[in-house]
């Protein structure tokens, strides 16, 4: 799916890919809980229409006061008005116009009532949290509805708000982005106390559940509150503090490294390794502080963008990025590096228009530094398993650190970036996943992109066709529209579900068209008492075939007959119904 691209801007910086220099360690600040903000501006949104206010509206604030958490949001919302915590949302409209939204606004006002005297172990405002987690969706180009299901994400599970109520008064879009993040999080807790995080191979498979499962903007839902909890993890005991990073390294991480939102990935990764390896990471950061230096990177781009010039070469972008101290910690482990031969922690990256600009542009590079020997790679002729194009060349700079300048197309790029068979797959291994989620990847990544690159407000050479002016966000649109999001249902591939069994967890990879009986048939419990629920719902019918992520649970029914008494009987209804659908 690559967008329509407008012609190059002749040395002139996109304003989306070309941020500024990243400060001296950003990645520090995030992995000592600081939030971050936002490199990307918040999508535009309609002015805030006040909600009219009715005769009886004393009564109703009268309501509000000592009544359960479901009654005072309901009152709330009916009342309008922004409660006792007004300087939230306003400190949140400050940051992003969104929460100006009609739909926002009444979203924080029943969310503020249902969550009213709740706090979190430090001692915050527990509304302080669902603010804080629908900031960064803003941040990510968000809309509305999914602002306004991450303000809400918690009430059903921490505040008693049902699905009726919710969808009642901000639509059914809302309340099932927020049951779905209920779902995750039901799920995600089973899985620490199973310790799935240790079995890389159903971490994986749950990673791919989470996507089939649920609406992927659940899933950026469930991700935004993941980070802002491991921000604020250091009032927990260190116990839950290491269970918390474990999961998040190894299922949420790499969630949001498939879903191509870098920044989430790298802070979400750089904050588990301060909770799960404390030594190492302050001995980290503390060389980090001393050697990393983004004058040398503001230079080097300036220095190379005259070249450029004076060369009549037109790019795209030119901006420095930085590598991740996890990133940094991992490398230094797997090759068994001391800092000093990290070559890649300050760097920069040309995006220009075709090949041979690309070849040319790193013939200007090597005259102007020298380049340091064996450290040229070049994935445009011989490119990576997934795809990856690229050149990478380390040179020296004047202030004698080395710089990694990385050189690629625009379509390299996006590639790269957002492409499905990109990134992710290389990264994490080649393995059978269905059609459908391949295809959920491929969206978020290129919404999300879409979103970053239209909402920036400045001419965009990596934007969409001039024709295309309309600000897209991540809820849905028609079925025409090419951001439009619709669940798939033809999978391809093994089918994972989650079976639910003796209160443990784990992911089962069947076959496409297994019923739950199969299923049934491979577990310890078959032949024993059960009731089965799929979903939530009371199983009658066991030849039922199974969906991916699909959640049966067994629960164990009291013992009153023999095993071979039971199966003779699961043989009998099977035998019943089989007939009676015939």
């Amino acid at each position: 799916m690559t967008p329509s691209v407008s012609c190059p801007v002749k040395c002139r910086p996109h304003p989306c890919l070309a941020p500024q220099p990243p400060a001296p360690s950003p990645e520090l600040l995030a992995a000592r809980g600081a939030p971050i903000a936002g490199e990307l501006r918040a999508c535009r949104s309609p002015p805030y229409l006040p909600l009219s206010r009715s005769a009886d509206s004393l009564e109703l604030r009268a309501a509000c006061r000592g009544a359960p958490p479901a009654s005072r949001a309901r009152a709330a919302v009916a009342l309008g008005g922004d409660g006792p915590s007004a300087a939230l949302i306003a400190g949140a409209q400050s940051r992003h116009a969104i929460f100006r939204d009609e739909l926002v606004r009444r979203a924080f006002t029943a969310a503020e009532a249902a969550h009213r005297g709740q706090v979190r172990a430090s001692g915050d405002p527990y509304l302080q949290h669902c603010v804080e987690t629908a900031a960064l969706l803003a941040e990510l180009g968000a809309g509305p509805a999914v602002v306004a299901a991450g303000l809400l994400h918690d009430t059903v599970d921490d505040a008693g708000l049902g699905y009726g109520f919710i969808s009642e008064h901000f639509g059914a879009g809302v309340a099932d982005l927020v049951k779905g993040v209920s779902n995750l999080s039901h799920l995600s807790k089973l899985a620490r106390r199973n310790d799935t995080a240790s079995r890389i191979d159903e971490a994986d498979r749950l990673r791919i559940v989470f996507l089939a499962m649920e609406d992927a903007r659940a899933v950026l839902i469930k991700l935004a509150d993941r980070l802002h909890n491991m921000r604020t993890l250091d009032s927990l005991s260190k116990t839950k503090q290491q269970s918390v990073a474990k999961e998040t390294l190894e299922i949420f991480a790499p969630l949001a490294n498939q879903l191509g939102i870098l920044n989430w990935k790298e802070q979400l990764e750089n904050l588990c390794f301060k909770y799960l390896y404390p030594e190492n990471f302050d001995e980290l950061s503390t060389k980090l502080i001393e050697i990393y230096n983004i004058d040398m990177i503001a230079a080097a781009t300036r220095r190379l963008e005259q070249a450029l010039q004076v060369r009549g070469l037109s790019y795209y972008a030119i901006y420095g990025r930085h590598k991740s101290m996890y990133s940094i910690y991992r490398k230094m482990a797997r090759k068994k590096l001391v800092m000093d031969k990290i070559y890649d922690i300050h760097g920069v990256r040309v995006i220009l228009e075709n090949k041979a600009d690309c070849f040319a542009t790193l013939e200007i590079i090597h005259h102007l530094w020298p380049r340091i020997p064996g450290k040229f790679k070049d994935y445009i002729n011989s490119p990576k398993p997934n795809r990856y194009q690229s050149l990478h060349t380390v040179v020296l700079t004047e202030q004698t650190l080395p710089l990694e300048i990385q050189i690629r197309t625009r379509d390299m790029h996006l590639q790269a970036e957002f492409g499905i068979a990109a990134h992710w797959r290389y990264k994490e291994g080649e393995r059978s996943c269905c059609t459908s989620v391949s295809e959920i990847v491929e969206w978020v990544r290129w919404v999300t992109w879409h979103c970053q690159t239209l909402n920036t407000g400045y001419p965009s050479s990596l934007a969409c066709d001039a024709s295309s002016k309309e600000t897209h966000t991540i809820p849905s649109h028609s079925d025409a529209c090419l951001l439009s999001y619709s669940k798939q249902c033809d999978h391809k591939g093994p089918v994972l579900v989650i079976l639910l069994e003796n209160e443990k967890m784990s992911v089962q990879e069947i076959p496409q068209n297994w019923t739950i009986l199969d299923l049934l048939k491979r577990s310890s419990n078959y032949g024993m008492p059960l009731r089965l629920r799929l979903n939530c719902h009371a199983v009658h019918n066991w030849n039922q075939e199974l969906k991916m992520g699909d959640v049966l649970e067994l629960i164990p029914s009291t013992p009153c007959k023999s095993r071979g008494h039971t199966r003779e009987l699961h043989q009998k209804f099977d035998h019943r119904l089989a007939v009676s659908q015939s």
